[in-house]
């Protein structure tokens, strides 16, 4: 097998040789070995563990049910990661779209929308940005304990109701954080995201 590097963004506040006691499936390391080489894996570490993975996959990978969801929740856009992921929500296809500034009531922004959709179609996660105008005091103030530059702020909820927001962060040395924020306004976790690379 032809080896081949890949970008990795990790989400986790330590190095990345700690993950190496942390084995994969056999599935996820076939799937990094075959990630086309534009497409940007995602490991989520906790302590000493891998609790959860996405790994691109090239265009018409998308089973028809998951095609259907994405075009109801995530119409249009521009397609910016598909892949298949494993973690604590369950195995399935992680769509993330970007949309360019809409000029729409109050302004115009750029937003985004992400979703975890099972293969049968269910939807297990989505989110969708908001714009730093309209995000709440509460979950601002709590972001910035963070960093004090606030990048994006996002809405996410399960498959029955908004759970909690997260806001990307970066500090005064430009590193980037990913705080985790409920929704009364707490901060409840924070965690490093890294750049990084993986040879399989």
């Amino acid at each position: 097998m032809t080896h081949r590097r890949h970008r990795l963004a990790l989400g986790c506040a330590m190095a990345l040789a700690a993950c190496a006691a942390a084995p994969i499936s056999p599935a996820l390391a076939h799937l990094l070995a075959e990630a086309p080489e534009d497409s940007t894996a995602r490991l989520w570490i906790e302590g000493d563990h891998l609790v959860g993975a996405a790994v691109g996959l090239g265009p018409g990978s998308l089973p028809a049910a998951v095609r259907t969801t994405i075009d109801a929740v995530a119409p249009r856009g521009e397609m910016r990661f598909q892949g298949r992921e494993w973690g604590p929500r369950g195995t399935g296809y992680r769509i993330d779209k970007y949309y360019a500034a809409e000029v729409i009531p109050g302004g115009a922004h750029e937003h985004t929308r992400s979703a975890l959709v099972a293969p049968n179609g269910d939807v297990l996660e989505r989110s969708h940005s908001v714009p730093l105008a309209k995000a709440p005091g509460s979950v601002l103030a709590a972001a910035l304990q963070v960093g004090p530059h606030v990048e994006e702020v996002r809405i996410v909820s399960g498959p029955l109701r908004e759970e909690y927001w997260e806001c990307t962060v970066r500090d005064r040395i430009g590193r980037t954080f990913v705080a985790t924020i409920g929704l009364d306004g707490r901060l409840l976790r924070t965690v490093r995201r890294v750049p990084a690379r993986i040879d399989v």
